[in-house]
């Protein structure tokens, strides 16, 4: 940015500095207009007079350093005191120009002062910006740096250092000229000084080491020191060395457990009882403990690496045995347990594989515990026998016996016999209570288990799986049975002598069970009076809350029944209300309308009414109530009246009438606004027209180049003003109609070449891609006046904001009677914030897509023409540099 007074001057420099190319140049004829340009846009340098009114040079200079920092400041003056110069310097300048002399040569050194103190302000920057990088990944990293110069006796630590071995920042003195063995522990010296030895001789890049350092508090933390020679004096000798330390103590601690986990896994792995090996994936042996060697009398040695069933199985087998616990550890991934026959011992194992896993998930290996589990099987067998030679009697016998576990009254074994009386298969009555088929009066009140008799001999009866009671003569004795204590019952059918005794029983049962039915029908009742009463209680409860009135009114216009709600809005309470004419609170104008409600209630179709009626208020003052009514009937199905629910709108209504007065007074607003720019623009428009016919001629007759570029500056800004105006006439014109006439067919292919010639100028100087594969036919309808005005806006916006050697791409296709025409370039594309503004009239986006020759009115335009051709157009992007799309969508006029 360039600040002078001399508005000439200003304009001149402009034009040297960029034709060089390599120079973009605001300028700001005062510092006031260069402060307000400075909050919006950033540059690289700042050239600024010295002597101007208002704020002069060096207060200028002053604000930029205290506000910008060390941006690049060049003072370019006539004043050339040596007080101005030495404030210059004082206050920061990075090089001070004097005025005159030749203009060229005085503009070249200007631009090589500007290249100078810019290159130097990045270099500065850059190597500001590495060096807080390296302490912000040192930071992050959580390590500690420090330096030890030999040359010097000067020793550095870091802040994170400090922190690390216990001290404050301001205590760092005292590490000054410390030898870095005054820190560490003794027994890591000479393995550091080992370490040491093989960096000195070439056989790493740098030395890496662990090693305790003590403490402020006298402790001792375990470090990672890292670090390597960095100079070297004239004799080779190492004189300044760098590193980091990284605080290890925590990882130090875990191996210190995990090796006493293994130590105690070790002790444990070797002392079990049971054999127990460590296998591979292949079922080969890695290791196995004392009970494994006992077992098969082996060494270690002799049978580490053999498959698991060489030694278990018949000799020759040459695969694992159809049930194998670690196959199946294998397929399921977790523990498994199988009963495996040992051929090679004659035993039977229970064997469980726990499989291992490496960090990445992968089967290492598996952990193979065998449990001798041969006598209990051959004490299986045993019993086994046993109870085949019992099952015998116990099967053969004609008196039902069951064995009933003592504590639970489960039945553990029925026989035949009983299961016939029953009435059910075994299956069927195994582990039921006992209660639920013998003596089920008798549940919680047994002889043996809760009266401690010795024997019980007694009638009871049996239940029957048809729900019949047989009776029973029944002989209970206890017994242990398997280790637990149970019940050896006998029973018998007596049923006989019991007939006429459940003759009886059943008519007793039928009296019980109508008393029950009378009870239940009893029961029901009172229910549903309690439930009736509920719904009472709730119904009134939600009318009683609600913020609306409800009532109830006769079709006389006698109010029944009103909810406490109309003291809140009417003023009046239920028993005020109650028996009272509704036509005493309408008011005197409004009772014919409301009579006609009333006639219409005795003849209309049921179902939701809703009305907006004015009522009194007990202060006087009149409300507007928001009513909705639904018929009421008798229980013959007769009209009655009406419930309503009623609300007050008064606020609303009131500003509903607010909103749409303000409404009107907008659109007369906009009408307004729209005549004064229509007017002003035709007023502008006169004088511009001779001024644009005239330039060519101006410039035929001057020679001198910078004049002439002065003049097509001042011409292309005439130029930018009609077009300014141009813009505002139709954007006025369109504000004001709501159709369009002098419509015509044209073909697209012609409308969108025509735009794209419009912009070739512009299009040629960045070098764009221009691809239109719109195909010819494709017919639209459009208003002559507006035909070309849409696609040369979009095609100009999509090359105005496009990168160098871009492209823009148009294409066109049918569906459903509509022509899409899209539009796409590579350009500098939308912001996702602004995709809905854009549309706006006079927005003119952010820095990046502010074309100053823009006012906001060209997509503003295109729009509203897009809409009165009864189209639309959307625009869409993916963010910054990829481009925009354009899509506007049109009605297709077929061929005739």
């Amino acid at each position: 940015m360039y600040v002078d007074d001399e508005e000439a001057l200003l304009n001149i420099a402009k034009i040297f500095l960029e034709r060089t190319k390599e120079f973009v140049v605001e300028i700001a004829p005062s510092v006031t207009s260069a402060l307000d340009i400075l909050q919006h846009n950033r540059f690289d340098a700042i050239i600024s007079d010295y002597q101007m009114p208002e704020i002069d040079g060096i207060e200028f200079l002053i604000h930029v350093r205290s506000s910008l920092g060390s941006i690049p400041f060049i003072l370019f003056t006539g004043r050339g005191r040596e007080e101005v110069v030495i404030k210059a310097i004082d206050n920061g300048v990075d090089f001070y120009l004097q005025k005159g002399g030749d203009p060229r040569a005085q503009f070249a050194e200007l631009a090589h002062k500007i290249k100078m103190s810019v290159e130097r302000n990045q270099a500065v920057r850059a190597l500001s910006e590495n060096e807080e990088r390296m302490r912000l990944a040192l930071e992050g990293a959580k390590e500690a740096h420090w330096e030890i110069n030999l040359s010097t006796g000067r020793t550095y630590l870091s802040p994170r250092g400090y922190e690390m071995l216990g001290y404050a920042s301001e205590e760092m003195h005292q590490f000054e000229g410390l030898n870095w063995r005054d820190l560490a522990h003794p027994g890591d010296i000479a393995k550091t000084n080992a370490i040491l030895q093989d960096y000195y001789a070439g056989k790493s890049e740098f030395f890496q080491v662990e090693q305790r350092l003590r403490m402020k508090n006298g402790e001792w933390k375990w470090m990672l020191v890292r670090g390597k020679v960095v100079e070297y004096d004239e004799n080779s000798v190492p004189i300044r060395y760098v590193g980091t330390h990284t605080d290890i103590t925590e990882q130090k601690k875990a191996e210190a457990e995990l090796q006493v986990a293994k130590k105690d896994w070790e002790t444990i792995f070797r002392a079990i009882g049971n054999p127990a090996f460590i296998l591979d994936t292949t079922h080969s042996v890695i290791d196995a403990n004392e009970a494994v060697l006992t077992l098969t009398g082996k060494t270690m040695d002799e049978i580490k690496g053999e498959k698991c069933w060489s030694m278990f199985h018949k000799k020759g087998k040459d695969s694992y045995p159809e049930v194998c616990a670690l196959e199946t550890m294998k397929r399921s991934g977790k523990m498994e347990t199988e009963v495996v026959e040992a051929e090679a011992y004659d035993k039977v194992f229970l064997t469980s594989c726990t499989p291992v896993y490496d960090d990445n998930g992968n089967l290492i290996k598996a952990i193979h515990i065998a449990t001798d589990i041969t006598e209990n099987k051959r004490l299986e067998r045993d019993l086994t026998e046993n109870r085949d030679y019992l099952n015998q009697i116990f099967s053969s016998v004609r008196e039902g016996i069951v064995i009933i576990d003592a504590l639970t009254h489960k039945i553990l074994d029925i026989n035949p016999a009983a299961t016939k009386m029953i009435g059910v298969q075994k299956n069927e009555i195994l582990y039921h209570t006992c209660h639920n088929y013998i003596c089920p009066a008798e549940h919680g009140n047994c002889p043996i288990t809760d009266l401690h008799q010795h024997v019980d001999n007694s009638e009871r009866v049996l239940l029957t799986a048809d729900g019949r009671l047989v009776p029973i003569i029944k002989y209970v004795v206890p017994f242990s049975f398997r280790g637990r204590e149970c019940l050896l019952e006998t029973f018998i059918d007596n049923s006989e002598r019991k007939k006429a005794h459940d003759e009886l029983l059943a008519a007793y049962q039928k009296i019980s069970e109508d008393e029950k039915k009378l009870i239940n029908q009893y029961d029901e009742l009172n229910s549903l009076k309690n439930t009736i009463h509920a719904s009472k209680v709730k119904f009134e409860t939600i009318i009683e809350t609600t913020p609306d009135v409800i009532s109830d009114i006769t079709l006389d216009g006698v109010i029944m029944y009103t909810s406490p709600r109309s003291y809140d809005v009417l003023g009046y309470s239920p028993d005020e209300l109650t028996g009272r004419s509704v036509y005493d609170l309408i008011p005197q104008d409004k009772r014919e309308e409301a009579d006609n409600f009333f006639r219409s209630v005795r003849i209309r179709e049921p179902g939701l009414i809703s009305i907006d009626f004015p009522l009194i208020h007990k202060d006087g003052r009149e409300i507007i109530i928001n009513i909705r009514s639904s018929l009421l009937f008798d229980e013959n199905g007769s009209r009655i009246g009406v419930r309503c629910v009623a609300r007050d709108v008064t606020e609303q209504i009131s500003s509903l009438k607010a909103l749409i007065e303000q409404k009107h007074q907008i659109e007369q607003l906009v009408e307004q606004k729209d005549l004064f720019l229509t007017q002003l623009a035709h007023d502008l428009r006169t004088p511009l027209t001779p001024i644009i016919g005239m330039g060519p001629l101006l410039l035929e007759g001057i020679s001198d180049p910078d004049a002439q570029e002065l003049i097509t500056i001042f011409l292309n800004s005439i130029s930018y003003l009609k077009k300014m105006v141009d813009d505002i006439l139709v954007n006025a014109q369109l504000n004001r109609i709501q159709s369009l006439e002098l419509f015509e067919t044209y073909d697209l292919s012609d409308l969108i070449a025509d735009a794209i010639n419009t912009n070739k100028f512009l299009a040629d100087q960045k070098e764009l891609s221009m691809d239109n594969t719109v195909p010819v036919g494709l017919s639209v309808s459009m208003s002559k006046p507006y035909a070309n005005l849409v696609f040369r806006n979009l095609i100009n916006n999509a090359v105005k904001y496009n990168s160098p050697h871009g492209m823009v791409k148009v294409s066109a296709s049918v569906e459903d009677e509509t022509v899409k025409i899209s539009i796409v370039d590579t350009g500098i594309g939308i912001p996702q914030a602004i995709l809905d503004k854009i549309w706006d009239e006079l927005f003119v986006g952010d820095s990046a897509r502010h074309d100053p020759l823009s006012k906001g009115f060209g997509l503003s335009i295109v729009k509203k023409i897009v809409n009165l051709h009864h189209g639309t157009i959307e625009a869409s992007s993916e963010g910054h540099l990829k481009g925009s799309t354009f899509m506007v969508q049109l009605p297709l006029v077929k061929n005739q």
